[in-house]
């Protein structure tokens, strides 16, 4: 095969991964917020008392672990030695609320390794490591580039890309932003043909994008059968509400009695004034 006809098939596959992407974030937008309202308000109230009350048997379950295990050291209880367990476990709690709130929900689509791209830092030559601050600042000031209604006008990949760039490049998502750089920015025809030496680097290449995008739809299928998209269906289903409500109930159910046991331990610990 040509090197013409490989080229052409990057091409074809840029469009297939186009259409990755744009079903990535239908289901990453439009599918999670008509599934995030409609559990809400089904289920809403109880999961939120579940996720309030399982915080504070964890506490609680802290707390008992170290006055236990001051007490297997031999040391006496006192209320200053309380208080301060007490603030130790509330720092420990903030900081795990900090560190949820800095974690994203990385998606099938971290698993991207394609890096043909150039990198014009290497002369043209095609690299690997597109990881550090620096490198995920270069793909975005060139997807920008190639987006931005000041540079170019206000057109249709604008109006689809711009907002999921901008979430990518937030939450410092290279493979991503890899993916629209490949697809926005990659070399015309002609460039590609003169970067590659010889056909069978290109056969390579047109391999390993082949594998890639076979791997993310079955990629995308799969995160059709994990949660929350697999309540899609269910949740009209009034059968499956009345199982899911009873399912949070009995959870609910489990972790006040372990509030109930670890306030029993913690009371039974002798104070010493």
């Amino acid at each position: 095969m040509k090197k013409k006809d490989l080229t052409k098939q990057i091409g074809f596959y840029k469009n297939q991964l186009m259409e990755l992407l744009r079903t990535w974030y239908y289901y990453q937008t439009e599918v999670l917020q008509r599934i995030n309202f409609s559990y809400e308000n089904l289920f809403g109230n109880i999961e939120t008392e579940i996720e309030t009350k399982e915080k504070n048997a964890k506490a609680l379950e802290r707390k008992y672990q170290m006055l236990a295990s001051k007490i297997s050291r031999g040391e006496k209880i006192t209320r200053k030695s309380i208080e301060f367990i007490d603030s130790l476990i509330a720092r420990e709690k903030n900081r795990d609320m900090n560190f949820q709130h800095r974690s994203s929900y990385k998606s099938s689509f971290y698993n991207f390794k394609y890096y043909n791209f150039r990198n014009s830092k290497n002369n043209g030559v095609l690299d690997t490591k597109f990881n550090d601050q620096f490198d995920i600042s270069y793909l975005y000031r060139q997807i920008v580039k190639k987006l931005h209604p000041d540079i170019i006008g206000e057109t249709a990949d604008f109006r689809e890309f711009w907002d999921n760039v901008q979430i990518c490049y937030s939450k410092k998502d290279v493979e991503r932003l890899q993916m629209f750089y490949f697809i926005l920015c990659r070399e015309q025809q002609e460039n590609l043909e003169e970067i590659y030496s010889n056909e069978k680097e290109l056969k390579k290449e047109v391999e390993e994008l082949k594998n890639f995008i076979e791997k993310q739809k079955k990629d995308i299928e799969l995160l059709k059968t994990q949660e929350p998209f697999c309540f899609e269906d269910k949740l009209t289903d009034n059968k499956w509400i009345i199982e899911r409500k009873n399912l949070l109930r009995n959870k609910l159910v489990q972790v006040n009695k372990r509030i109930v046991h670890n306030n029993k331990l913690i009371r039974a610990v002798n104070v010493v004034d």
